[in-house]
């Protein structure tokens, strides 16, 4: 008991509290008026500042962190109640106060205290920071007064003492010092813009960017609010980004409130023609984008503008063009309707001509039927399709001329152009139809000219025309037929997030069946010695190139560093007794939460490391594996067309090089890099080209046969470009933001070089 006392006593003296001598400032307390609501969730804070904390009233619950407030509130008593030992009523909370003492971490509030100074300086890039939740700090509107919730029946109450040892100390010094803090139930000032309008920003950009944004206001050391807006975006290939806008007065935060309520409504509107996207811009913020055209506040009014112009040209064009539809249309309908009146003709005379040759006298009396003039013969030129002469005519006084157009005057000429196009889109393929049907009448037609023709080349004697309708079978008619448009095949496309699975079990069945331990050995000695096998494949593909021994020997030299300092566990293998077969059965291990009994791949010992490796030896094993990558590529090759990345420091790559399926897992290097702008080579390979996977069997032996089947432990793959040609395809560049620590971010230029291989021509 006399040891607790003691231990009580001496943090009771480190946050400098002598409860013998109380500073006034724990006696006094004036009630706060504090009225809580109960829809608002403590959980969230929207409000962040500096508080003097002098000005913070220490109000102590017996309760949890997670009771409701209006309980915690109800229940809660001055700090002064819990440290008064001499009233009867409060000798249960001044016992509970030294309980609370006795659980007191000194480290803790030093870290606090750590925490402090930094926010002192700086702002956190997110606003919330690691330990923002041990402040339950409300604000009573009523008094102008903040003061702290501080439950009983939590184990780290720090916050509290890391308090009161300031309140004392600054009371000591006559000091003043702030705390940067979130302030709980409390709801948005609408200083700049209403709860309302924040939620409908909140909305707006979780529209636009598919991630929920946390909006903040945040106050400076001089009092002064800002809005801290902090969101996430995707960026690249489902990659995504962190990125903060600060607002720093009223009028610019109506104007980005405007701007997203009017993209809003129009991508809402017709979302067809409008889809903004997002990207990081080189501040870190986010910017919107129609196409190439940035949109902001300023440029609104003439974005809407020259959209709405633009629209009016595109329905004068889309009149313009209907008119020319509709008379080929009809000139169509004409010319069908004729050629149906001239096969209905002939389908007559066939008609006739069968009829005829049932019987003696019907082929007599159609013998001498007077031959009628060819009614097709010269129906080449009304086959023939006139081209109108180009109409120069324009649509104009649809809609009145304005100085300014609003969203509505774009949203509704938009709805009104995509009912034209689909007028004449409906007309295009009504003509398509009948131009169809004026093909297969044109093919029946010289069809049946060719049956007449048949016919009628018989008739130069009664004999010849009595013997060929004798026959058992005439040339039958041939009917028109519609073509058949040929449709291009088109392959399926790799999709990491839902493919990877198939893929895995597909590949590594395959590669455990294809490729031979020393070549899959091969493939993972590029991970640990790339510059090396760089400078040997070149060597061997280029008679002229003469090696860089140095890169070498550099690489060689840290290997061997990296063998000796792990000498000791080295040693305790038995690898010379037992090989790879120096665990047993026993031993299990996890691969996807699959268990498995088999060894991981030594470094050392595919590259035949040791103390007293030489350069020579070094460099024949590794051009050793440089042939056994060659031809590895041979024997495997990709079962979708997928694309491939790699962060670079050059535009194009060439030799062995490792890239990676998954962009994200690609893109995380760049942290590593620490640059400001970089560069990310993607190659979109073809189904069946050459490619090799670091999956499962390249990283483990498998002598127990127990390694589960996949690509569990990398998304890296392996490609050998000697074998495939790179075609230029496009470049683009976007930003990403990196959080360094919680104060500050790097915002790196990603430019992306894109290609599209093809085999090379042996």
């Amino acid at each position: 008991m006399k040891e607790n006392e003691d231990i009580i006593e001496k943090k009771l003296e480190y946050i400098g509290l002598d409860l013998n001598n109380l500073p006034d400032f724990l006696k006094q307390y004036e009630p706060l008026n504090f009225r809580p609501l109960k829809s608002y969730d403590d959980i969230i804070y929207k409000v962040y500042r500096y508080i003097d904390i002098d000005n913070i009233e220490i109000l102590i619950t017996p309760t949890d962190r997670l009771t409701e407030l209006q309980e915690k509130y109800k229940l809660a008593a001055p700090i002064g109640a819990y440290l008064d030992s001499e009233s009867e009523e409060n000798i249960e909370k001044f016992t509970t106060f030294l309980k609370m003492v006795s659980n007191m971490d000194e480290e803790k509030i030093e870290a606090i205290e750590e925490e402090q100074n930094l926010l002192k300086e700086q702002i956190p890039y997110r606003v919330k920071y690691t330990n923002h939740y041990v402040w339950q700090i409300y604000y009573s509107d009523a008094k102008k007064k903040y003061f702290m919730l501080v439950p009983t029946n939590e184990q780290d109450n720090n916050a509290l003492f890391y308090l009161l040892k300031k309140k004392i100390a600054n009371q000591e010094k006559n000091e003043k010092e702030v705390i940067f803090a979130p302030i709980t139930h409390l709801e948005y000032s609408g200083k700049f813009l209403t709860k309302a309008k924040i939620s409908d920003i909140e909305n707006y950009l979780w529209y636009f960017t598919k991630e929920w944004p946390s909006v903040y206001e945040v106050y400076n050391r001089d009092n002064i609010m800002n809005l801290h807006i902090i969101g996430t975006t995707e960026v690249y290939e489902k990659t995504k980004s962190q990125y903060r806008i600060i607002i720093d007065s009223k009028e610019k935060a109506i104007k980005f409130y405007k701007l997203l309520k009017a993209m809003f409504i129009l991508a809402t509107g017709v979302p067809d023609v409008y889809q903004f996207t997002c990207k990081i811009e080189e501040d870190g913020s986010i910017g919107f984008y129609q196409h190439q055209t940035k949109l902001e506040y300023e440029n609104l009014s003439q974005f809407i503008n020259t959209e709405f112009n633009n629209k009016k040209e595109k329905i004068n064009q889309e009149l313009s063009e209907k008119r020319k539809l509709e008379k080929r249309l009809k000139r169509f309908n004409s010319l069908v309707e004729e050629l149906t009146k001239d096969y209905l003709s002939r389908q007559k005379q066939i008609a006739t001509f069968l009829e005829c040759k049932k019987t003696f006298f019907g082929r007599v009396k159609y013998f001498f039927k007077k031959k009628k003039d060819n009614p097709a013969s010269d129906k080449k030129e009304i086959l023939k399709e006139k081209e109108d002469k180009q109409e120069t005519e324009e649509i104009n006084n649809i809609y009145d001329e304005k100085q300014q157009y609003t969203i509505e005057d774009l949203i509704n000429i938009c709805m009104n152009l995509q009912n034209k196009e689909k007028e004449n889109t409906n007309l295009n393929l009504d003509i398509k139809a009948i131009e169809t049907k004026k093909d297969v009448l044109t093919k029946k037609i010289e069809n049946a000219d060719m049956y007449i023709k048949e016919i009628e080349s018989h008739k130069k004697s009664i004999f010849e025309f009595w013997k060929y309708t004798s026959k058992d079978e005439v040339q039958t008619l041939h009917e028109g037929e519609e073509k058949e448009e040929k449709k291009e095949k088109i392959g399926k496309y790799f999709n990491y997030e839902t493919d990877l699975e198939d893929l895995g079990k597909t590949i590594d069945e395959i590669q455990r069946r294809k490729l031979s331990k020393n070549e899959t050995d091969a493939i993972l000695a590029v991970q640990f010695a790339p510059k090396s096998i760089a400078e040997l494949e070149k060597e061997k593909n280029d008679e002229k190139y003469v090696i860089n021994e140095n890169i070498i020997q550099k690489e060689l030299e840290a290997l061997k560093k990296e063998y000796e300092a792990n000498l000791e566990y080295i040693n305790i293998k038995d690898i010379d007794l037992f090989g790879a077969l120096s665990e047993d059965k026993t031993q299990v291990k996890m691969i996807n939460n699959q268990n498995h009994r088999e060894i991981e791949k030594d470094k050392f010992k595919i590259l035949n490391i040791n103390l007293e490796t030489t350069l020579e030896d070094y460099i024949d094993t590794i051009k050793h594996y440089v042939g056994l990558i060659a031809e590895a590529s041979n024997k495997i090759t990709i079962p979708y067309n997928m694309s491939v990345y790699k962060i670079s420091n050059k535009k194009k790559l060439e030799g062995i090089e490792i890239f990676n399926i998954n962009p994200k897992n690609e893109l995380q290097k760049i942290e590593e890099i620490k640059k400001d702008k970089v560069i990310l080579c993607r190659i979109n390979m073809k189904e069946n080209m050459p490619m090799l996977f670091y999956s499962n069997i390249i990283f483990y032996d498998n002598f127990n046969q127990t390694l589960p089947i996949g690509i569990d432990l990398s998304s890296e793959v392996l490609l050998n470009l000697r074998k495939i040609k790179l075609n230029d395809s496009k470049e683009e560049s976007f930003y990403i933001n990196y959080l360094i620590d919680e104060f500050k971010i790097q915002t790196v230029q990603i430019q992306v070089y894109e290609y599209i291989a093809s085999l090379e021509e042996k």
